[in-house]
């Protein structure tokens, strides 16, 4: 999906700068090279994850069938996973591919996804980005089994208690009688139920189940009568009873103007590095019923518990931590873009492709320190190739380097290329605009080399010009009684920690700057 032209036209008004006062922050949606709706987000090992049904996969009509994942460990900067669950490919019963929900278990990942309206299954992984497998080979949830017979027997939501105990909810109805929702344990296996279902009566309750937990209190939040806003009750008990509370989300609007057709949403509702989010879909993108996209705002509890109604914004919200662009970066990570696309690298992951010139990709919030002196890219070309321009500020900002893509010979034929690059220090907003005739070449990651800066007085920092390994092949010689006391490094200069030994063999007692290598033994031969 190309949302360049439509992306920009439809939301110059909408959409602002990313530098505001206060803080950096991303745009709504979260994710526009996409068409993304039912967000369902899940926090593991200091990253979100957002599973969500792939409208892109729509034709005038609900036909999902597949899943993408997105994840961000600082809520401004997306990397797309692409397509991680597809019926009936990995569930071969299933036919259609509803709105998901995902949790990390013991290591494991089960994901509940519904067969249209008629069933809900569950699939599990050993990563959030799979592969999943069917361990059932048919459905958990059906509509004959005791008080499971709502008129749609979909939308999932996965919830783990502080004890324990998990718990699937789903339903949905237009019968308008507030029972069509439902409450069900699952035991420790997650892939079995313990009991019958509850009925979990919410007050014009219509589809979009979801649970969260805040100071010991349980949140089931819905979306109400045609789906239009998000209400929610509170109680004492994951499975009730639960008192009607009122609304966290109108039908999103901005600037007076309804961006989601008056139409239906889906939220979810998480806790990340001490704030909490809501994820739902609007159709600001696309103006279309079936062409939606998950975007994040703020949610706040107030002193007595309630829940703040969600200010639909067009910033979204703060990033929580800056970009480190010494780690290699997936090209597929964005904060903004303009024409691109993203595909499955034939190296693994996923890859930038369908690019032309002009094209863009951003990243926000980029902390390059002291400063970097050079850029690498790991692209492919099966034509003539292009240049890789890095900006300041904008897409249009200063030019910090340009490095040349040449032709690889063919498209699955990766090489990594480099160039000097200039004023890449302190916290930046980063934009790289590709260059060439035709689709010039595709990416599949990149990072940057900090300058060499030697150890000061105070041996605060210290910095190595070039990356030649990794740092997990300095890891013998911590333990190597030649080596002094003081600071040990890593290859980008952070401090892993403070080495003090207790015994030395060679009386060394110098102080400064050691450089070791590792004999085929593993003894540190040199200093």
């Amino acid at each position: 999906m190309k949302t360049d032209s439509l992306f920009h036209m439809t939301c110059s008004v909408l959409l602002v700068g990313a530098i505001m006062a206060g803080g950096i922050f991303a745009d709504n949606p979260i994710i526009s090279h996409r068409f993304t709706a039912d967000p369902n987000a899940m926090v593991y090992d200091g990253r979100v994850y957002v599973y969500c049904s792939n409208d892109d996969d729509n034709n005038n009509s609900y036909d999902i069938a597949s899943y993408i994942l997105i994840s961000s460990d600082d809520m401004v900067n997306w990397t797309d996973h692409g397509e991680v669950f597809r019926v009936p490919r990995d569930a071969s019963w299933a036919n259609r591919a509803y709105a998901p929900t995902c949790i990390e278990r013991d290591g494991k990942f089960y994901l509940y996804f519904p067969d249209g309206g008629n069933s809900i299954g569950v699939a599990v992984a050993g990563r959030p980005e799979g592969p999943f497998k069917d361990p059932l080979g048919k459905a958990l949830i059906t509509k004959s089994m005791p008080n499971c017979n709502v008129q749609w027997c979909f939308d999932p939501a996965i919830f783990i208690d502080d004890d324990g105990k998990a718990y699937l909810y789903f339903g949905g109805g237009q019968e308008g009688t507030g029972t069509n929702l439902r409450g069900i344990e699952l035991n420790d296996d997650m892939i079995s139920v313990k009991g019958t279902a509850k009925t979990i009566e919410a007050q014009g309750s219509f589809e979009a189940s979801f649970m969260h937990k805040y100071n010991g209190i349980y949140y089931f939040s819905y979306a109400t009568t045609g789906a239009s806003k998000i209400d929610y009750l509170m109680g004492d008990n994951p499975l009730g009873p639960l008192t009607y509370k009122g609304t966290a989300l109108p039908n999103p609007t901005l600037n007076g103007q309804n961006i989601n057709k008056s139409n239906n949403n889906h939220s979810s509702i998480v806790e990340f590095e001490d704030k909490w989010y809501m994820f739902y879909h609007d159709r600001r993108i696309s103006n279309e019923v079936y062409k939606r996209n998950a975007s994040a705002d703020l949610l706040t509890h107030a002193a007595n518990g309630t829940i703040n109604t969600v200010k639909v914004t067009a910033e979204s919200v703060p990033q929580v931590k800056n970009l480190n662009p010494y780690d290699t970066v997936q090209a597929e990570t964005i904060d903004k873009q303009k024409g691109i696309e993203t595909d499955v690298c034939s190296e693994g992951g996923m890859m930038l492709t369908s690019l032309a010139a002009g094209d863009y990709t951003g990243l926000s919030g980029v902390d390059f320190g002291d400063g970097a002196s050079e850029f690498e890219v790991r692209a492919a070309s099966a034509s003539g190739g292009g240049t890789v321009e890095v900006h300041l500020g904008s897409q249009t900002g200063t030019l910090a380097g340009s490095c040349e893509i040449s032709a690889t010979g063919g498209w699955t034929t990766w090489k990594t290329f480099s160039c000097d690059v200039s004023g890449c220090s302190g916290v930046k907003n980063l934009y790289f605009v590709y260059k060439g005739s035709g689709e010039p070449f595709r990416c599949n990651w990149f990072r940057f080399i900090p300058v060499p800066t030697g150890m000061d007085e105070d041996r605060d920092h210290i910095r190595i010009v070039r990356r030649d390994t990794d740092a997990a092949h300095l890891q013998p010689v911590l333990n190597m009684d030649n080596l002094p006391d003081g600071f040990i490094f890593d290859l980008s200069g952070r401090i892993l920690n403070l080495y003090i030994r207790n015994h030395r063999t060679d009386g060394c007692k110098a102080r400064g700057v050691f450089i070791v290598r590792n004999a085929d033994d593993g003894r540190a031969v040199g200093k």
